[in-house]
């Protein structure tokens, strides 16, 4: 089953390297994957690594380090690593 959001970003340790509206994570038989659409980006900071997808939910965060990256015309995938799940 996807984990599915409107609200992410993608961090390069704590600066915010994009903004994410609109997201869906599947878990596949080899990791995890990302669809979202960038809505704002720093080319720079997304040029960096580690970079980390954050979900927020209501207790807390999602976070997943980036393997992979693509980005074309506003969309992002990517190949996640292990989650972590951060509480408040």
């Amino acid at each position: 089953m996807p984990i599915t959001g409107v609200v992410g970003q993608v961090k390069w340790g704590y600066y915010m390297a994009g903004a994410i509206n609109g997201y869906r994570v599947d878990r596949t038989a080899t990791g995890w994957t990302l669809a979202a659409t960038l809505v704002v980006s720093d080319a720079f900071k997304l040029a960096q690594r580690p970079l980390t997808f954050v979900a927020p939910f209501k207790t807390g965060e999602w976070r997943w380090p980036i393997v992979e990256l693509v980005i074309r015309d506003g969309s992002l995938s990517a190949t996640l690593g292990k989650l972590e799940e951060v509480r408040r």
